[in-house]
């Protein structure tokens, strides 16, 4: 559908003055209130909205375009008429000056090439394919009882929704649009590789059976890398709510697989329930199957709690660790071992346990001591935020600069379990120089190569 450029440029003006006027009052907002996570979610939510159509209004095709509009063809970059500059500064806007508009630094965020590694498949579920596959299975589920669900305030209810979530699915090949879900999901932020949870255990409970979940998974992995060049790898959660009799029964399950999108295992689930303690037994026999682990720690629990996942389970990487900066010993740690965090700041704050506000997240403290750490979203349908809004939120509440965001993109490649990282960022980097010099931002590398 094509729409009048004066109305594209009347919506976005409306949107940017909404979201200006949402981050103020948001601004405003005490941290120290008991009410004040929720608003804030209400807030972000808005926002992120908002931010979306805006996306969407400039990727519509424009009726009648005005001339100015229009490039011309033939024309060298030292001989561009005054008119294509207009229309290029209007497309692409100018990172380079101190202060650049907020909505450019978002366009840039979302064109450039990502890695995600923390994020949970079930929670990538957008609500219209969760009515639908309700509506398919023949469970009857309310719109009151939708917004209920996701009107959680801690932890405990995070995971409320997740099984609610999971209650959606009554056969085997129903995963198939969970990776549907996740795959619009990365191609809206130009996720190009990502490391999921999928958390078995329910489904299990359920009736399902295992094998057949993974091979429908696995069958559409396969499909989307090659349609799309998106590559998904699989850690299965091995899950402490369910004690560590049922997660050595998930890893015995992974070892039957001969697929190579599943990776490894994680231990997610409600921290204070399962200790990581409990679950060096499984962690010992997966690795010296091969297999990856990561761990959930410092979300819900201390310092204490990382240190276990590290020492007893040897974890790989640290998911959210928010409680690690209580430890500067545990800090340097890390530090000296490589040990990654997976930092999820809108989730961290969404919860609230340790962080109720982004500029009080620790991420910031975590870089600037040099830990290596990688940017995620943990669950962008139930939080409703993406990979891009997640680096802005660096940008605009944590001091991080452009250059920072471009490192961190960096450090979350060299995060993964990708076999070749050095050549995937290689090629990655190629491609950020590229939108690098559209938004007028020159490395000096490239200095150097004119």
């Amino acid at each position: 559908m094509e729409v009048p450029f004066s109305e594209i440029l009347n919506r976005i003006a409306v949107i940017d003055r909404d979201i200006a006027e949402l981050n103020r009052l948001k601004s405003r907002l005490p941290a120290d209130r008991p009410y004040s996570p929720t608003i804030q979610l209400t807030f972000d939510k808005q926002i992120n909205t908002l931010l979306n159509e805006r996306v969407s209004l400039m990727e519509l095709p424009i009726l009648h375009p005005p001339l100015w509009l229009l490039s011309k063809e033939g024309l060298e970059p030292s001989t561009e008429s005054p008119l294509l500059k207009e229309r290029k500064s209007l497309l692409a806007g100018d990172l380079s000056v101190p202060h650049p508009n907020e909505q450019d630094v978002i366009n840039f965020i979302r064109e450039i090439p990502k890695t995600e590694v923390h994020l949970h498949l079930e929670a990538c579920v957008n609500k219209e394919t969760l009515k639908f596959l309700y509506k398919k299975n023949g469970i009857e589920v309310t719109d009151k009882e939708f917004e209920d669900k996701y009107n959680f305030k801690d932890l405990n209810g995070f995971i409320q929704v997740f099984f609610f979530v999971q209650g959606s699915v009554k056969e085997a090949s129903d995963l198939g649009y969970f990776i549907d879900s996740l795959a619009d999901y990365l191609r809206s932020n130009n996720i190009i590789y990502c490391e999921a949870f999928f958390a078995p255990s329910k489904f299990i409970q359920n009736g399902l059976d295992f094998d057949e979940m993974v091979e429908v998974m696995v069958n559409r992995i396969r499909q989307i890398e090659v349609k799309d060049g998106i590559t998904i790898r699989l850690l299965v959660d091995v899950s402490r709510s369910f004690g560590p009799e049922n997660a050595m029964n998930n890893l015995k399950r992974v070892l039957g697989l001969k697929h190579k999108e599943v990776i490894g295992i994680g231990l997610g689930g409600a921290e204070l329930m399962g200790p990581a303690k409990d679950y060096s037994e499984v962690f010992k026999v997966a690795r010296e199957s091969g297999l990856r682990c990561v761990a959930h720690s410092g979300e819900d629990d201390g310092p204490w709690a990382i240190w276990d996942a590290v020492n007893l389970c040897k974890a790989e990487r640290i998911g959210h660790g928010t409680s690690a900066i209580q430890d500067p010993e545990l800090v340097r740690y890390m530090k000296e071992n490589r040990i990654p965090i997976e930092i999820c700041v809108t989730s961290n704050v969404f919860t609230g346990k340790y962080v109720r506000k982004e500029q009080n997240h620790p991420v910031r403290y975590y870089y600037d001591q040099g830990l290596m750490l990688c940017i995620n979203t943990d669950d962008p349908d139930i939080f409703n935020v993406n990979l891009t809004y997640e680096f802005f939120k660096l940008y605009r509440f944590l001091d991080f600069s452009i250059d920072e965001i471009i490192d961190l993109v960096r450090q979350g490649v060299l995060c993964t379990f990708h076999p070749e990282k050095e050549s995937l960022w290689a090629a990655m980097e190629e491609k950020i120089d590229q939108i690098k010099l559209k938004y007028n931002l020159v490395s000096e590398k490239q200095v150097t190569a004119v």
